[in-house]
């Protein structure tokens, strides 16, 4: 047991509640932000029965989650209700224990994605196809106005599905995809998954919360039917078609030589569902975001055309061997993910043991909570942090700033340390060559003066991703 040191600063609270009134549910990155601006960048509240501690400082953050005196105390996962009904007690890899199981479920996970992902020849062929009817759908909206996210919500479901079968299948996989997505939503609301925690009887009755649950569970069950249990029926080693195949084809070795331990029906079905919940929204909001911003600041879209032409040229597609050439693309994405902060809390760590940071005591079983959304607009570090400037990752001679730079460093859209997202190379590449083959192709215009909503994120719809309220675009071809 250590010594006392200081206890966190934060707000006093009411008995039992704690300070779970003082917190607006559907925005808690902003409780967050006021907190951080009053209590400093270490700060502690109750929420009912549990301590939640709140960083909000990079280095803290890296100090705590990626630096071993604390990492390996402060990166385990709290029960949930949908940890523990949704996900079948945590298989995977996003709510799974920090524990070696977990850590070799996550270099699986990574191995499959790098084999049936970011960069390779057969995935891109297929994503290139998904992306070019992207682009047919957009060019057959001529010069009338039109609502983008219902082109890139099936662009990116669509992608997915390769990612899960090596094809799209039919028409309904996006749709399967999705509705998943849209019924786990529900599911996470802090106030419902309290609500089935503490009594898990209301999963059976017929109340809102466990018509929630009911419909998280069904469109489950719809999205393994369609990309486990029918790929385990046809699988054929040797052949594998997709990621869900090479889990599969992992999966046999292990059991033939002992290599792989871990890897059970119900983990491949978890690591299925991870895909979803750590990317589907997060992807598809940051490139509405991204494109938002765009049409408030065409001046970006010229300098973005002007690389194109420049390494791309127009007679091909842009690829990802053009990135590290293109520095001021690079730059926007890291901007826009920057200004938006699309996950603007991360999922919470739990204290295995107590331990001391900076002077301070997180009991144990505390939540630890990286406050992204003030870390990503703290003048300290940004200087105009409500300012859209993709040039502050550049450097004078107009090049990326290295990974070590200390902005580079501060930007922590996904994460750091043992729990950073698998899936962050994947989501940064889809970005890029949605965002560069859209512009190659079309300028990307507002709709008529006046009518375009704004592109701060403080108007955003809030959530654990937060998203634009659906927006107008004309494009015209180039």
């Amino acid at each position: 047991m250590l010594a006392r040191v200081k206890n966190l600063p934060g707000p006093q609270g009411w008995p039992i509640l704690g300070s779970l009134l003082e917190i607006d549910s559907s925005r808690i990155h902003i409780s967050f932000d006021k907190w951080a601006k009053q209590y400093g960048p270490l700060m502690s509240c109750n929420i009912a029965r549990n301590v939640l501690v709140v960083i909000s400082c990079p280095r803290l953050v890296k100090k705590a989650l990626a630096e071993k005196s604390c990492s390996d105390v402060l990166n385990d996962r709290t029960e949930t209700s949908f940890s523990k009904y949704i996900m079948d007690n945590a298989k995977g890899v996003i709510f799974g224990k920090y524990e070696p199981t977990t850590i070799q479920l996550k270099e699986i996970m990574l191995k499959s994605l790098k084999m049936h992902g970011h960069g390779v020849p057969q995935y891109e062929a297929m994503a290139q196809k998904e992306l070019d009817q992207f682009m047919k759908s957009v060019a057959d909206q001529g010069d009338r106005e039109f609502v983008l996210r219902e082109f890139v919500t099936k662009y990116v479901g669509n992608l997915v599905a390769i990612l899960y079968s090596g094809s799209v299948l039919d028409a309904t996989d996006a749709k399967v995809i999705w509705e998943y997505n849209d019924a786990i939503k529900d599911s996470l609301d802090a106030s419902t998954d309290t609500m089935l925690l503490m009594f898990p009887v209301l999963r059976f009755l017929p109340t809102s919360t466990g018509r929630i649950y009911r419909r998280s569970m069904e469109a489950k069950d719809e999205l393994l039917k369609k990309f486990f249990q029918a790929h385990k029926e046809t699988y054929q080693p040797g052949h594998e078609r997709g990621m869900v195949d090479l889990l599969l084809k992992f999966q046999s070795e292990g059991k033939k030589d002992g290599e792989i331990q871990c890897l059970t029906d119900p983990q491949i079905k978890a690591i299925i569902q991870d895909v979803i919940f750590g990317g589907i929204g997060s992807v598809t909001n940051s490139i509405l975001s991204t494109l938002l911003i765009l049409l408030h600041h065409h001046e970006c879209v010229d300098k973005i055309y002007e690389e194109i032409v420049k390494v791309v040229g127009l007679d091909r597609c842009p690829s990802l061997q053009d990135r590290p050439a293109m520095s001021y693309t690079e730059a926007v994405i890291l901007e826009a993910l920057r200004y938006i902060s699309p996950v603007p809390i991360s999922a919470p760590h739990r204290a295995m043991e107590e331990v001391e940071l900076e002077g301070y005591t997180i009991p144990k079983d505390s939540l630890v909570i990286m406050n992204i959304w003030t870390i990503h607009h703290d003048p300290s570090i940004w200087g105009d942090p409500w300012i859209f400037r993709p040039e502050r990752f550049l450097d004078e001679n107009g090049g990326l700033l290295p990974a070590e730079h200390n902005l580079r460093q501060s930007l922590l859209s996904f994460g750091t340390g043992p729990r950073r997202c698998v899936g962050e190379d994947l989501a940064k590449s889809r970005i890029f060559l949605c965002l560069t083959t859209l512009l190659q192709k079309f300028d990307l215009l507002p709709p008529d003066i006046g009518t375009l909503i704004s592109d701060d994120p403080r108007t955003f719809i809030p959530g654990g991703v937060l998203r634009p309220l659906d927006y107008k675009v004309r494009v015209v071809a180039r």
